[in-house]
């Protein structure tokens, strides 16, 4: 499973590259920012313990008026090991994840979460990537 989502983040950021150069010199609609934690639950924990992480993220997004949104990834194909999912923070532009990042890691607003996620998950890597959304018909 690692393989695969280690191959899944790589393809992302090669392509995000291109992307992100060209988006960010034209302005292009449809751009965000995301990161990316590829990570295992710990011996123990359940998917509830990694929500819980997740609200306060929420909670801290609305307190800095911040602008952002995030998405578990659990695989139910292929190599599907158990416990396994990627866990995705996605922000409109550089702008809002520099504000985030400024509190939850800077200023130490994300203490009590990172401890909570620490405790649910180990996660063997970390990326970044542009998105660049294509279409959406979905609502």
């Amino acid at each position: 499973m690692k393989k695969v989502l280690s191959a899944f983040i790589s393809i992302l950021m090669f392509f995000s590259v291109n992307t992100m150069g060209n988006a960010n010199d034209s302005g292009a609609p449809g751009i965000s920012v995301a990161e990316f934690w590829m990570c295992k639950l710990n011996a123990g924990q359940t998917m509830n313990d990694v929500r819980k992480l997740t609200k306060i993220v929420e909670e801290y997004s609305e307190s800095i008026d911040g602008k952002a949104g995030q998405w578990i990834f659990t695989p139910f194909s292929g190599d599907m090991t158990p416990g396994t999912f990627v866990l995705m923070t996605v922000w409109p532009d550089f702008e809002e994840m520099g504000k985030g990042f400024q509190g939850w890691f800077a200023e130490g607003a994300g203490d009590k979460g990172m401890a909570i996620f620490s405790k649910a998950a180990t996660c063997w890597q970390r990326n970044f990537a542009t998105i660049e959304e294509q279409f959406d018909t979905m609502d």
